[in-house]
């Protein structure tokens, strides 16, 4: 079992391609509720240049997008801003399939400014590590090799585990309650570009393992 956490200075924005499907927005908005530290956009018309320039005002350098497929949310998208432009990071998360809070009967996180958001890595196959190697270097996790309960601690844990299919589930938990919260994600692939090497790369210095889902 693998832990990072985010810096609380680490905000970003989630929004939607253009048009988006009713499930979609409910999705993005179950995402912000369990997520410190993330805002939803409603992106209407804006383009990337629009959004751009809502990110500035904000002082937010960090965008995810959620794009669907015949009205279910199915890619999402990274993206950094640099010198006032959206730049598309070199890697894209595939979604299987999702449960929305209001059908699995989960409520929303409570978090603070002081909550912690810890990322869990549960799984024992190299695609899970590909796609917690892949989360750590868009939001610059510090990396940790066990999972420490610290006293008093509150905040939002989220749990990578292996499904059938050669899937990856994802869930949340509130860590003081350890109730389940807000959607469960399906991930089915982790596409890599040009930065695919650099996740290789630090994946074979932590040795872990032979990297056989990774798509150049």
């Amino acid at each position: 079992m693998t832990e990072r956490i985010i810096a609380p200075y680490e905000k970003f924005v989630i929004t939607t391609s253009r048009k988006p499907s009713q499930r979609t927005r409910s999705f993005v908005r179950d995402l912000v509720r369990v997520i410190p530290w993330s805002f939803h956009f409603t992106r209407g018309s804006c383009s990337l240049n629009d959004l751009a320039a809502e990110l500035t005002s904000l002082g937010i350098n960090r965008l995810m997008i959620i794009h669907e497929k015949k009205g279910n949310p199915s890619l999402a998208k990274f993206y950094k801003l640099v010198n006032g432009k959206l730049v598309e990071r070199d890697y894209r998360i595939r979604i299987k399939g999702i449960a929305l809070a209001r059908e699995l009967r989960r409520g929303r996180s409570i978090f603070t400014k002081n909550s912690k958001f810890r990322v869990i890595n549960k799984c024992s196959s190299d695609f899970g590590e590909q796609l917690y190697t892949m989360l750590s270097i868009f939001f610059n996790f510090e990396r940790s090799r066990e999972l420490i309960y610290e006293p008093n601690l509150k905040g939002i844990a989220v749990f990578l585990s292996d499904s059938p299919k050669s899937n990856i589930t994802l869930e949340f938990q509130q860590i003081e309650t350890k109730e389940f919260i807000g959607p469960r994600i399906t991930i089915s692939d982790v596409y890599l570009g040009k930065k695919g090497e650099v996740i290789k790369s630090l994946m074979n210095l932590l040795g872990l393992g032979k990297r056989k889902r990774v798509k150049n």
